[in-house]
């Protein structure tokens, strides 16, 4: 937990610094430019529609090269749409995460390198006129197909689909000023941990069953009950670069509170023109239940990419 300790004095000197900024019981110039920048272009009515579709090629050739080498080629296939609504106090939310990408190196086996199923459904009502609203939110997050520990190539899938699915309901508030920034408070949240696949259970295939995801063998699933805090911030660095932050933090509160699960998920998006972008992904990820270490993912790559809306 000592890489937490280490979070959270980070997250104290950014406090502290936020704090030398109050002058005269005001905000000094840049962080009014700040906050001016985060409560611009207020929630809009109607429905907001937006979306991309991006196909990355990551490839590495050699022919007679003497310093070596191997080839290789990577493809990975990315969809996020969100469709929301706002409409009077009421506000409805909807987000649609995908991913898959797959690896083919020569003379090596195909590995895979991204996979991702994220739903997300949320309703607000908004507490009389002000920015926050009163929320109810359902995600559902699994995986496409058979997940490997590749630096054991005698040893079965670790993962599948909906092996493990994770289900949260959450009841709570939320800060959402606009469509570019959200913090979520959700003191009553539902998280249940759905393992299909009862063979992720044998890993080593030698008969001797180990719990996965926190669910141990002979169930298919665990309950917890805790308390969900999560945000969103997209910002436009400069003209056709924009970063994407994601972060959510649970604990559970029937169990080991103290652990807590982390996720944190970047996304930076060049633009080239209309259909060319590179994207760099980053990916922070902990739970006590998978492999109790601080899992880290990182992607980048050049390709072709469709979006709609704003």
């Amino acid at each position: 937990m000592n890489k937490y300790l280490l979070l959270s004095l980070s997250s104290l000197i950014s406090y502290n610094s936020f704090g030398q900024n109050l002058k005269n019981g005001g905000l000094n110039t840049e962080s009014t430019k700040m906050l001016s920048r985060i409560d611009t272009a207020k929630k809009r009515e109607g429905w907001t529609i937006r979306g991309s579709n991006t196909l990355l090629l990551n490839q590495a050739a050699f022919s007679n090269w003497v310093a070596g080498g191997i080839n290789a080629v990577a493809l990975t296939a990315r969809a996020d749409y969100e469709f929301n609504l706002k409409r009077g106090k009421n506000l409805w939310e909807n987000r649609v995460l995908s991913g898959y990408g797959l690896r083919s190196e020569q003379q090596n086996r195909t590995t895979k390198v991204e996979d991702l199923i994220d739903l997300t459904s949320k309703y607000g009502y908004q507490i009389k006129q002000s920015n926050w609203f009163a929320t109810a939110a359902i995600n559902l997050k699994t995986q496409f197909s058979k997940g490997f520990d590749y630096s054991k190539p005698g040893q079965s899938y670790l993962s599948n689909f909906l092996s493990p699915g994770y289900l949260a309901l959450g009841l709570g508030v939320d800060y959402i000023p606009n469509d570019r920034f959200q913090i979520s408070l959700h003191p009553l949240t539902s998280r249940l941990t759905y393992v299909k696949d009862k063979m992720v259970f044998d890993p080593d295939q030698n008969g001797i069953l180990t719990d996965a995801f926190g669910v141990t063998p002979g169930n298919h699933f665990v309950y917890q009950l805790g308390a969900y805090v999560g945000g969103r911030y997209r910002a436009k660095l400069m003209e056709n670069i924009v970063l994407d932050n994601r972060f959510g933090v649970f604990s559970n509160y029937l169990k080991d509170p103290q652990n807590l699960v982390l996720a944190y998920s970047a996304l930076l998006d060049m633009k080239v023109n209309r259909f060319i972008s590179t994207q760099i992904t980053a990916d922070l990820f902990y739970d006590d239940n998978q492999i109790g270490k601080l899992q880290l993912k990182e992607t980048l790559g050049v390709g072709l990419t469709y979006k709609f809306g704003e």
